[in-house]
């Protein structure tokens, strides 16, 4: 006898004794389930021993042996050892449908609450929390587990082979009291729970920052998926009582169900759906990460506050290749920054313009203006210090600083990997001749709704805020945070006989005459009809052919004496447009009076100083002399002045000695 039917003989044997010990029914023999066929005997090739005695058992590889040899059909079909397979099995409100149920609820119950943490944090133009790019590491890891995913994840083929595989007269010749409608919902619910796995996974996937994250939550979630299979084999265990190991070791389980017709068919099925979903994984990962790589998730457009700190020798590298040292303030570089171009995987922020928040010319386009050109700023991230940093090619903490380099930097974030600068807001060292630290915001100028907007605007379909103007409020700023009543439109001191109002930029000039100047100058943009720098408006008073003007810088109010300047020319118009508190040098140059610091939307409230001696022996500063009545720390020297059309004028008979002593200071036009 030949060692393949020595095999079936003994399998054959195995499965009459198995049947005799379930007590099986006795069933036709046409009709015994049968794992493997016997197809057409041919007879063997023959091989020869050393000896020359040909060997009956050996085959040859160059030609097809048939005797004997049985075609493999695939595993007896039989149910899964699942508590699924309790729904249908069980009587409705025995133990082991409960205990089914609430196997079931916790599954899903877990996997809806993993569902909902993934999509906690998303917003309108991000909804499923996308980060901004990842490193190539984890990238790879993400194509890998879609295979490992589609090869654990076994609920769908489960419950679809079911469905195909068993039909009703074999589910009721096994189990006759099983409803078939039971069964089909219940492998339905598993095939459900099977592909609400599979979007928990996707989840994981594209939201993955590093490689760790994406293995622990792909097998947390596994083990979720598996609890019915957990729990079934704790049953048998009789870990759960006597009653539920009977109902899970029930001859049933063990049966196995004829292989009719149809099941060959369910195979190109299964491949089928096993490589749609294999299709739209890969997919959905190469839309995100062409997003990715293109920048689609960065912000386009922040928001910089980095305090009040001052770095009272900054080098500042000239056209010569020489150097100056110049105070700078920090707080100059607050404003708008847009993106500009990418580097280590990262964007570039390029600081934007103060008067309307658009690009600065290049330096050769800003020669009509007065003051020197503005070379913008940048915020990038630098990989030798593993940091984000604010840097700028032209200054530096001394003249051996590498300038052309990235990490040139005048403030930089802690350590980190991140490739979004949202996450760097916090505390970043400053250099302020030595290494101080100071508290830096970063915003994103994207808004999802109104309240992104301060509710004081509207959020575009663009993901802009357009602020509401009218009832007597103005407001300024990317979101909207910049509050103007109308009864502070115009500004008058405590004491003194003058006032100062918001500028409009319409009243330089007739509008046709500046475009007939003007043409297709890019320098001279009317963002808004009120001159506005720093996303607050510009205050300004004329007496006798004398201008003076306050203007946001940052973070401080400057009383700047502009007198002689002529507003309808272009040198005024492009030096209005580039203005930039550091590359004019304002405060050095043309600033009298200057505030405390403030984020107030006027100079209402504030205190102010008049500006007196400079020099090594005072501060960055200057000496500074408080011009509020009594030096009243907190008394703020402005007020609003309503609908005032005329000036306000104070009697000399009402005043005291030092009012009058200070009327006397303004009204010969030093004045903030």
């Amino acid at each position: 006898m030949s060692a393949a039917l020595k095999f079936r003989s003994i399998y054959s044997a195995s499965i009459d004794s198995a049947e005799s010990q379930c007590n099986f029914p006795d069933a036709p023999p046409q009709s015994k389930s049968k794992s493997w066929k016997v197809v057409e005997s041919v007879p063997e090739a023959a091989a020869e021993n050393s000896d020359g005695t040909k060997n009956d058992d050996s085959f040859d590889d160059h030609k097809e042996d048939k005797s004997d040899v049985e075609e493999y059909r695939g595993d007896p079909i039989k149910l899964p050892e699942s508590t699924h397979s309790l729904f249908f099995v069980a009587s409705f409100c025995s133990l082991p449908s409960l205990f089914a149920w609430g196997i079931a609820a916790l599954s899903v119950g877990c996997l809806i609450l993993a569902l909902i943490n993934a999509l906690d944090g998303g917003t309108a133009l991000n909804p499923f929390n996308i980060p901004v790019n990842i490193s190539s590491s984890t990238r790879g890891a993400q194509y890998l587990s879609i295979f490992v995913v589609l090869l654990m994840e076994e609920e769908i083929p489960t419950g679809l082979a079911q469905m195909r595989l068993i039909t009703f007269g074999g589910l009721r010749s096994v189990c006759p009291k099983a409803s078939y409608k039971k069964f089909l919902a219940a492998n339905i619910f598993r095939v459900l729970m099977g592909y609400l796995f599979l979007v928990n996974v996707l989840l994981v996937l594209i939201q993955a920052e590093d490689v760790l994250t994406i293995f622990y939550d792909v097998l947390a979630l596994q083990f979720v998926q598996q609890l019915d299979d957990i729990g079934f084999r704790l049953a048998r265990l009789d870990v759960f009582g006597r009653r539920m190991q009977r109902a899970c070791t029930m001859r049933w389980f063990d049966a196995e169900f004829e292989y009719h017709k149809g099941c060959a068919k369910h195979k190109m099925m299964l491949k089928s759906i096993y490589f749609i979903n294999m299709f739209l994984f890969i997919a959905a990962i190469v839309v995100v990460t062409t997003r990715q790589k293109n920048g689609y998730y960065f912000c386009k457009e922040l928001t910089l506050d980095v305090g009040d700190g001052i770095l009272e020798e900054a080098f500042v590298k000239n056209a010569k290749g020489s150097f100056d040292t110049w105070v700078l303030v920090y707080s100059y570089f607050n404003g708008v920054f847009l993106k500009n171009g990418t580097h280590a995987g990262r964007p570039v922020y390029k600081e934007a313009r103060k008067f309307d928040r658009q690009p600065y010319p290049p330096p050769e386009d800003q020669g009509g203006s007065m003051f020197q050109a503005v070379v913008p700023a940048e915020i990038k991230y630098c990989e030798d210090i593993k940091a984000w940093v604010l840097t700028h090619k032209n200054i530096g903490k001394s003249e051996d600083d590498d300038y052309d380099s990235s990490c040139n930097w005048l403030l930089r974030s802690p350590e980190t990997d991140s490739f979004n600068v949202l996450d760097a807001s916090g505390k970043w060292d400053m250099w302020v001749g030595v290494l101080g630290t100071t508290d830096v915001s970063i915003t994103c100028n994207r808004c999802a709704d109104r309240s992104d907007c301060n509710l004081n605007g509207e959020c575009s379909d663009d993901g802009r805020c357009i602020c509401n103007n009218g009832n007597g409020v103005n407001y300024f700023g990317e979101h909207c945070e910049v509050k103007l009543r109308d009864e502070c439109k115009t500004v008058i001191p405590e004491d003194g006989n003058y006032t100062m109002s918001i500028e409009h930029i319409s009243s330089w000039s007739n509008s046709n005459e500046v475009a007939a100047n003007e043409g297709s100058d890019s320098n001279y943009v009317v963002w808004d009809d009120i001159w506005q720098e720093y996303s607050r408006p510009v205050f300004s008073s004329i007496d006798n052919d004398e201008r003076w003007s306050l203007i946001y810088s940052g973070s401080r109010w400057f009383g700047m004496n502009l007198t002689g300047t002529n507003v309808a020319s272009k040198q005024w118009r492009t030096a209005v447009s580039n203005y930039h508190a550091f590359w004019y040098r304002a405060y050095e140059n043309t600033t009298t009076f200057v505030s405390d610091p403030t984020k107030e939307s006027s100079p209402v409230g504030v205190d102010w100083y008049q500006i007196n001696e400079r020099g090594d022996q005072f501060g960055p500063l200057g000496a500074l002399t408080p011009v509020q009545r009594y030096n009243q720390t907190g008394r703020g020297l402005f007020r609003c002045g309503g609908n005032m059309n005329k000036k306000n004028t104070v009697s000399s008979r009402l005043l005291s000695t030092y009012d009058r002593k200070l009327t006397t200071i303004l009204k010969g036009h030093v004045r903030p």
